[in-house]
């Protein structure tokens, strides 16, 4: 007897467990596009890693037509956060960042500079993503793609950034 209860105990956490991960993924939009509105400009991003003096690496976000920006506080509905905002005075989309390493969504960006710590990276080959997100965390499109940029560095060569996607390349570095 102690084994059935056992099972039905396992049966009914697993039950919970996989109706608990269907809830998280319905709520989280970071998974969701949204699409650059037809009467704005598209954003354009492109990154520039560089080995820290102490350890880790230095991220720097080019951005070109779109303002990281943190949520104001308190003021947006929902459905705020959901659409796309735009800054009044530049006219540019606004929203944040999301950085991922190796796959792992790793956190939010709200400038266009941070610094990665070491224990972030595996020796060999690593992938540092960034994706543009509006407020409600959904990624930004254009003409069908995804806006993202992604560096594939290795620490075991001397040139360590190995290759370099961007779907909508900056034009000019370190401008914001």
């Amino acid at each position: 007897m102690p084994y059935v209860q056992y099972a039905l105990i396992l049966i009914s956490t697993m039950l919970f467990s996989v109706k608990l991960y269907a809830q998280q993924e319905m709520m989280d939009h970071s998974h969701m596009p949204i699409a650059v509105p037809n009467n704005a400009l598209i954003p354009a991003l492109s990154l520039t890693l560089l080995k820290d003096s102490m350890s880790g690496y230095n991220l720097v976000l080019n951005t070109q037509r779109y303002d990281l920006s943190v949520p104001p506080a308190d003021t947006m509905s929902m459905q705020q956060m959901m659409s796309a905002t735009t800054n009044p005075s530049s006219g540019f989309l606004q929203g944040h960042a999301h950085l991922y390493i190796n796959g792992v969504k790793i956190q939010r960006i709200y400038g266009h500079a941070l610094h990665l710590p070491a224990n972030l990276f595996k020796s060999g080959i690593n992938t540092v993503s960034v994706t543009l997100n509006n407020h409600g965390h959904m990624y930004w499109t254009a003409k069908g793609k995804k806006i993202v940029a992604t560096l594939y560095v290795n620490d075991q060569t001397k040139e360590f950034i190995t290759y370099r996607f961007e779907s909508f390349p900056s034009k000019v570095e370190n401008t914001h």
